[in-house]
C-alpha cells in the first residue's frame, strides 16, 4: 500500500466499530494509568513498512513481547501524540520533526490497566535508530500488506472475569494489545475483520 492510498483510506473511511472488552471493567478503575503509542509507517520501494519493536528480556512487564514505541503519560506531555513521539525517541531515537500526524484510533484498555492511545503517523524523513538497551531489544520493519489479509489475522475468544475477550495473534509474532491495535488499524482501512479462528487449547 502506498502513503497516497493509506491516508486516502484512512482519513476518509468511517472509523470501525470499537472492540474494547475491558473498558466497562477498567474504564473509571482508580489504578488506571493513561498511554500511547506510536503505529509509525515508513514509504519504502514496496510499499508502507511499520515500525515494532521487540522488548527486552528484563522489561517488569510484557518481556520479549513485540511492541509499537510507546509508554505512559507523564506530568509534562501535553497530549496522547507529545507522549507517544517522546517515548519513540527514547526507545528508538526516532525525532518527531521526522513525522507526519495523521490522525489516531479509539482508545484501548489494556489487561495491565492502561488506556493507550495509537496515534498513527507517516515517517517522513529517514533516521538513523538509536535503541535504548533497557527497553528494545531491537527495531524491525514488518510490510503493513501482511497483516491486510484477513486470513493471515487469528484470534481465539476467551472467558474472562464473565466476558468473553478476543485475543489476536498476527504475522511477525503479534499479538495482545498489540495485535488488538493492529486490528483496528487495519479495520479502518477498509479491510475486513481476522477471520482465522482457533481453539483455546490450540
Amino acid at each position: 500500500m502506498t502513503t497516497d492510498e493509506f491516508l486516502t483510506r484512512f482519513l476518509y473511511n468511517p472509523r470501525p466499530a470499537l472492540e474494547d472488552p475491558l473498558q466497562s471493567r477498567f474504564g473509571n478503575h482508580p489504578r488506571l494509568r493513561d498511554a500511547a503509542v506510536l503505529i509509525a509507517l515508513e514509504p519504502s520501494p514496496t510499499g508502507l513498512q511499520i515500525l515494532l519493536t521487540e522488548r527486552t528480556s528484563q522489561m517488569p512487564t510484557h518481556a520479549g513481547e513485540v511492541a509499537f514505541p510507546g509508554g505512559k503519560v507523564d506530568a509534562n506531555d501535553a497530549d496522547p501524540w507529545h507522549t507517544a513521539t517522546r517515548e519513540s525517541w527514547e526507545e528508538i531515537g526516532l525525532p518527531a520533526s521526522h513525522l507526519h500526524h495523521v490522525g489516531e484510533l479509539a482508545p484501548f484498555h489494556t489487561i495491565s490497566k492502561f488506556k493507550v492511545s495509537p496515534q498513527v503517523a507517516i515517517v517522513t524523513k529517514p533516521f538513523e535508530p538509536q535503541l535504548s538497551s533497557r527497553e528494545v531489544a531491537r527495531l524491525f520493519r514488518a510490510p503493513l500488506a501482511d497483516f491486510l489479509d484477513p486470513q493471515q489475522r487469528s484470534f481465539v475468544r476467551l472467558q474472562r472475569h464473565d466476558a468473553l475477550h478476543q485475543v489476536y495473534f498476527m504475522p511477525h509474532n503479534v499479538w495482545g494489545a498489540t495485535a488488538a491495535m493492529m486490528e483496528q488499524l487495519v479495520r479502518h482501512l477498509g479491510y475486513g475483520q481476522a477471520a482465522n479462528p482457533m481453539s483455546a487449547s490450540a
